[in-house]
């Protein structure tokens, strides 16, 4: 009887061992929290300091602060208190800690320089300045940006589009690059796993495009002698150059 016993009790105790690690990750639905707050102050630079959320700024002309819709997201509690802050002049969007997201859309001067960097959230800019920012997981996108651009994603896309007066510098870990300049000016892109395209305006450029495993097609003009140059690779992925 107790040999016939035992293998009885050793499912028992595995299937209470499996219920108890079923309750454990059994965390429940994440919670919602939405509102809207205005920076009255005058600020003169964005920086991103989340760990997990979206973040998309406007810029708007005319405006010197800001008005910021957040959402929320959380396992517990409500987190206390807003996330973000300015210091000095500097309009830091900050996150919420452990189980927490928050995500940022928000109304800024144009031409405001961004820089920061998010671990889990895309990276929506429009409309601003100086731009210096990376994403661990998510992507970014650029539009109408004024100023030198540095900006890199170690999993997610990069694109910008209409990228004011550079230089550019642009890298993907993983994901495509899609470029498209609104003057000449010197651009360094590099994806390790996926295709890479530069739309650049007139020229001549310098370019020195290698792809490592797939297509190449330069249909820019070229001079060695250029005032800008584009300097471009992609590990495994489509190389194209074109005039627009």
């Amino acid at each position: 009887m107790r040999s016939r016993l035992r293998p009885i009790a050793a499912a028992l105790l595995t299937a209470a061992a499996a219920v108890g690690a079923l309750s454990a990750c059994d965390l429940g639905p994440m919670k919602k929290s939405e509102d809207d707050a205005t920076v009255s102050r005058k600020i003169s630079a964005i920086r991103i300091d989340g760990d997990s959320g979206a973040i998309t700024l406007h810029g708007k002309p005319g405006t010197t602060g800001a008005e910021l819709h957040r959402t929320v997201r959380y396992r517990d509690d409500r987190p206390d208190g807003p996330t973000y802050r300015v210091e000095n002049g500097v309009l830091v969007l900050g996150g919420c800690g452990e189980d927490c997201s928050v995500e940022y859309e928000a109304t800024v001067p144009a031409g405001i320089p961004v820089s920061g960097e998010t671990s889990s959230g895309s990276i929506d800019l429009t409309g601003v300045g100086a731009t210096h920012v990376k994403s661990s997981s998510g992507a970014i996108e650029l539009t109408d940006t004024a100023g030198p651009v540095d900006v890199e994603s170690t999993s997610g896309s990069v694109t910008g589009h209409d990228l004011g007066t550079g230089p550019v510098k642009a890298k993907a870990t993983s994901g495509a690059l899609n470029l498209t300049l609104a003057s000449p000016q010197d651009v360094e892109a590099e994806t390790s796993s996926g295709s890479l395209t530069v739309t650049a305006p007139g020229g001549p450029y310098r370019v020195a495009a290698d792809t490592d495993s797939g297509s190449r097609n330069i249909s820019v003009p070229q001079s060695s002698s250029a005032p800008h140059h584009l300097d471009l690779k992609t590990s495994s992925g489509a190389l194209k150059v074109r005039n627009g």
